[in-house]
């Protein structure tokens, strides 16, 4: 025969087990979700910046044309790489 001890024991081992599976499948979850959003910040992140430098060339580009000088889109200085003046 087995006594109350006993069984109490595999109650708790038992318990213990389950608690342990629970915890590793949601540790399991959390790096899947932080992965997912760190890809979704990285991504954001990437799209904000593209968007800000366009507000900041059209700003400039509104800029020189309110002082009556328009800009052409490509413009530059300085000489394309292997031409001679």
């Amino acid at each position: 025969m087995v006594g109350p001890i006993v069984w109490s024991i595999v109650a708790v081992l038992a318990a213990l087990v389950v608690l342990a599976l629970l915890v590793v499948g949601l540790l399991r979850a959390v790096g899947r979700t932080t992965a997912v959003l760190g890809a979704f910040t990285s991504f954001t992140g990437d799209r904000v910046g593209l968007l800000r430098a366009r507000v900041a060339a059209l700003q400039v580009r509104v800029r020189h044309h309110d002082r009556g000088r328009a800009v052409s889109p490509v413009q530059s200085d300085v000489p394309a790489e292997g031409a001679h003046p």
